[in-house]
């Protein structure tokens, strides 16, 4: 074997493999190194050793060579640690490896940077506890500092959520124009399909409730919790709304639907969501399929806006907030109440002290949403004597149903779909789904989100009739992020939310036309 002419490598020998290392094709998760994403020096040809740190690659000069190029780690300058040397001989002497399509997916994949979300279920090993499966997703174990700071809000979440928000409106508005198309081919043909607008179902309710209290309203009225009807009421006092209470509740809770979608996002970050993710959560908090209630008169919008207000106040140490948001949180809704176990478990956190400025705020976000319940349950039983009225209401067998046996509930369900019961063996798999999200968010967030949608499921679960069981799931805001973390892959995203447009259209449809339960 003979040397090369210029004194380098020997002249039958391979020239060494080139090292590539790309960045992730879905995003670059925070906290990465994004040194690892450039490619590695060329070795020299002249037999010289190669120098790698951290924090800087240098050619270690040799004997006629030029100086080395240095490439500065993203961290800024600083001592270099000490450096490792390779000889380059063996290098040289490596064969180069042959790759096939889609190989250097399967490289990137061993980098770390897993995105797939069946690892972090199936394998404990990979994800090395819950703590390990958050650092691969780029969350935090603590709250993101510019958040725990009160930092401002980045303005992009504002358009974001805004073109999300009209997006949502713009679907419900075409199943609404679709159902009055259907509505009036099928009377041209003589006949005669039942419909009902933005204040069918329940908003109807609440539109009657702040119309004409809960009184007017009827006995069956009191199922349904006063912080809406109330806020509606008081908004109807002023100039030139009086008698305009189907438009202000409208009005109303589609506001707070776009202040929901602004402030998941907040909370998004503060959990270490990377910006890609935070769109994803915007996207799904008003595209969801069940999200088109938000456009209704219903209480989603004010109750999801408490309680991730709830969230985001006590997981950054702000428990007079918290305490507030769950107050009013107990005051909308009967869910209210479960927002008791993930305060506890907020209040919990970090050092502790007997001092009352620690403890006393922390107390009064554990208590507040069982307070707000029970303002409400102790003015019926005042007004009525017949405070649990309620709560016992919603256990009637055309409502939430009595209490049952979860795996029966599900089984009779999916028998529904055999006797012609469609929409009914439609709740299994979304509970189904539901569960595996479960398992995903207890490795994924902290344990105050699991296990307040592991009372809200069991809630559902527990009713033997799963009516609205998909609206109780999507008011339980975790499953969303949870969403936007599993369908993070460009490639799986835009179809992702084309169906989930299309599902909406058609759940919003089947609401307007009386055949689904929303």
């Amino acid at each position: 074997m003979t040397d090369a002419p210029d004194g380098g490598r020997p002249a039958g020998s391979r020239p060494p493999a080139a090292s590539s290392f790309s960045s992730s094709d879905d995003e670059t998760l925070p906290g990465s190194d994004a040194s690892s994403a450039r490619p590695a020096p060329a070795a020299p040809a002249d037999g010289r050793l190669v120098a790698t740190t951290g924090a800087a690659r240098t050619a270690s000069p040799g004997a006629g060579g030029a100086g080395g190029a240095a490439f500065p780690d993203r961290e800024g300058a600083g001592a270099a640690p000490e450096p490792r040397f390779e000889a380059y001989g063996p290098a040289a002497a490596r064969p180069v490896e042959r790759r096939g399509p889609g190989a250097h997916r399967a490289m990137r994949r061993d980098t770390g940077d897993i995105d797939n979300m069946l690892v972090v279920l199936a394998d404990p090993a990979a994800a090395r506890g819950s703590s390990g499966a958050r650092q691969r997703f780029g969350l935090y174990d603590g709250v993101a500092p510019d958040v725990n700071r009160g930092g401002r809000l980045a303005s992009w979440y504002v358009l974001e959520a805004a073109v999300a928000w009209v997006a949502g409106r713009v679907v419900v508005a075409a199943a609404l124009g679709l159902v009055h198309f259907l509505t009036g081919s099928v009377a041209d043909n003589g006949g005669k399909l039942d419909h009902t607008g933005l204040l069918g179902w329940d908003a109807g309710w609440y539109e009657s409730i702040a119309t004409h209290g809960y009184g007017g309203a009827g006995e069956e009225s009191r199922r349904f919790f006063p912080l809406l009807p109330l806020l509606v009421r008081g908004l109807c006092a002023l100039p030139g709304l009086a008698g305009r209470q189907g438009a202000v509740l409208l009005v109303v809770v589609n506001a707070l639907a776009f202040a929901l979608t602004v402030l998941l996002a907040r909370l998004a970050r503060a959990e270490g969501f990377s910006d890609p993710a935070i769109r994803r959560v915007i996207w799904l908090s008003a595209l969801a399929p069940p999200a088109f209630v938000l456009a209704m008169g219903y209480a989603e919008a004010p109750a999801m806006l408490l309680a991730v207000g709830a969230f985001l106040a006590a997981r950054s140490g702000r428990f007079g907030l918290a305490g507030l948001a769950g107050l009013l949180s107990g005051l909308c809704r009967p869910l209210g109440l479960l927002l008791v176990a993930p305060m506890a478990i907020e209040a919990a956190r970090g050092p502790r002290s007997a001092s009352p400025r620690w403890w006393l705020p922390r107390f009064a976000a554990v208590v507040s949403p069982a307070a707000g319940a029970a303002i409400y349950v102790a003015w019926s039983a005042a007004t009525y004597h017949d405070g649990l009225a309620p709560l016992t209401m919603q256990r009637d067998a055309v409502r939430h149903g009595a209490a049952g046996n979860p795996l029966s509930v599900l089984w009779d369900a999916a028998q529904g779909t055999i006797h012609g019961e469609v929409g009914t063996g439609l709740h299994v798999p979304w509970l189904l789904a539901a569960l595996v999200a479960l398992v995903l968010m207890a490795r994924l967030l902290p344990a105050s989100y699991p296990v307040w949608c592991a009372l809200v499921l069991l809630t559902v679960f527990t009713g033997s009739n799963l009516d609205s069981s998909e609206r109780y799931v999507f008011g339980a805001f975790p499953f969303v992020l949870v969403a936007a973390l599993a369908l993070g892959r460009r490639t799986v995203w835009p179809f992702a939310l084309a169906a989930s447009v299309t599902v909406m259209t058609v759940y919003a449809t089947l609401t307007f036309t009386l055949a689904y339960v929303p």
